[in-house]
């Protein structure tokens, strides 16, 4: 078994691995550059080279407890982690802070929280758990409150969520932005936004189905598809202009690597459920065994198709009435 192998032990492993790896490789500066110039929109008039090297702080880049490779946690100040006394510890996947230039010579901070999320549909909304992972972290902000507080010192967050996997076709390919407004009841009084627009959360839906019209979506796409080969996701990540240096490539052939083992295992897996299934319920019913089980696996729908011969709309059938058992 190679080195890769060795390390996953379960399918179950096999995810974590894959997705500690992912959140590495978006932890680039060439990524979060892309991410914030077209989802940000302070940065939306910088060019992505300012944004790269200057306006994002390298050094405060965090990623997660679980992905241990870069060990980059607790750097100038800045923590994956979170915690109150009176309320769990939450780990963010990467956070990092980022500056762009105000008026004169003075630069404004903001915090930049990008969270990876493999299930669209988990029970909860999402846009409430961004919410509070931004809530937090602004509140984390201030280490005490007292009365001369100032709490002009508070930078705005941005929690961006890149949601992938089970995304139904009718919402992939889309981008949302929810963000603190200001709406005069009586009367007017003048605010400047910076004043309270201190909350923002992104969402970003992508599938491996549909292809996005955006091209940072396609990007990300691209990096987190399970159907696109090494080499093609490679050729295709530097059309989009990163460059493919020992990092970037690394980054991918491992996700390349964990992915297929994954699938290998699931289909072993599968077929050996199914086949226990069909001693007793028959052949059409060892196939669909073997289907339900490399879905809940989540193999992608087109492989499925190809290894079990089964038309792909039979699948996507079988796949909606899993999902909707299980909710």
């Amino acid at each position: 078994m190679n080195e890769i192998g060795n390390m996953i032990a379960s399918t179950e492993e096999g995810k974590a691995k894959y997705d500690e790896t992912l959140k590495e490789l978006f932890s680039n500066r060439q990524f979060l550059a892309r991410i914030l110039k077209r989802f940000v929109s302070e940065f939306a008039d910088y060019p992505l080279s300012d944004i790269e090297d200057t306006y994002i702080e390298a050094g405060s880049i965090s990623v997660s407890k679980t992905g241990v490779e870069r060990n980059r946690t607790n750097i100038d100040g800045v923590s994956n982690e979170d915690k109150t006394l009176n309320e769990g510890n939450i780990f963010y996947d990467i956070i990092f802070r980022a500056c762009y230039p105000g008026k004169g010579e003075r630069y404004i901070g903001m915090y930049i929280n990008l969270e990876i999320q493999n299930a669209y549909h988990t029970g909860y909304d999402i846009e409430a758990r961004g919410m509070y992972y931004a809530a937090r972290r602004l509140s984390s902000q201030l280490k005490s409150i007292r009365k001369d507080t100032d709490y002009r010192c508070l930078e705005k967050v941005y929690s961006i969520w890149i949601c992938m996997g089970d995304v139904p076709d009718y919402e992939a390919n889309t981008a949302t932005l929810y963000r603190t407004e200001k709406y005069d009841m009586i009367g007017t009084v003048e605010r400047g936004p910076e004043r309270y627009d201190l909350i923002n959360v992104v969402i970003l839906r992508i599938n491996d189905r549909t292809e996005p019209g955006d091209s940072v979506l396609r990007l990300l796409q691209v990096v987190c598809s399970n159907l696109i080969p090494k080499a093609e996701k490679l050729a295709l990540i530097q059309d989009y202009g990163i460059r493919i240096d020992d990092e970037v490539r690394g980054g991918v052939e491992r996700l390349c690597n964990i992915s297929d083992l994954i699938e290998a295992r699931a289909m072993e897996r599968g077929i050996e459920r199914g086949i226990e299934q069909g001693i007793e319920q028959g052949e059409a019913q060892a196939k669909k065994a073997v289907t339900l089980a490399m879905i809940r696996d989540d193999i992608p729908y087109e492989k499925i198709a190809q290894y079990t011969q089964t038309p792909l709309e039979i699948i996507e059938q079988w796949g909606h009435e899993l999902s909707v058992a299980v909710q």
